[in-house]
């Protein structure tokens, strides 16, 4: 039961971090809150980064290069599951888009990142 507690607390992190840090850019807050100081990051075709810092600034630059101005909007995450400090998430953007994140979390906070886009 214990497991399924953390589970679940961990894809609210999600949505968190997805539905209020993605979407209104709050880097430092919401944003930076839900991960590790040392966060592992792995974006398929992007470099990976290592620690919050260096992830910010991959994600600004990465909405910079979008358009500018505010993220790709996060609609929903239509499929969510997780087993352990795992969780998996699809997300998708408001044009229908779809993104998926693996993440495995540490103290409720995302410690290895793993994105395909």
């Amino acid at each position: 039961m214990a497991n399924n507690d953390a589970v679940d607390r961990n894809l609210q992190g999600m949505d968190d971090l997805d539905f209020v840090g993605w979407n209104n850019a709050d880097w430092t807050g919401v944003f930076a809150h839900h991960h590790t100081d040392d966060v592992l990051v792995d974006w398929q075709g992007q470099p990976t980064t290592r620690g919050i810092e260096e992830h910010i600034e991959a994600m600004k630059s990465y909405v910079e290069h979008s358009g500018g101005g505010t993220p790709p909007q996060i609609t929903s995450h239509p499929i969510r599951f997780g087993s352990g400090e795992w969780t998996c998430v699809i997300g998708e953007f408001e044009n229908g888009a779809r993104m998926v994140t693996v993440a495995k979390w540490h103290d409720g906070a995302i410690a290895e990142e793993y994105i395909w886009a």
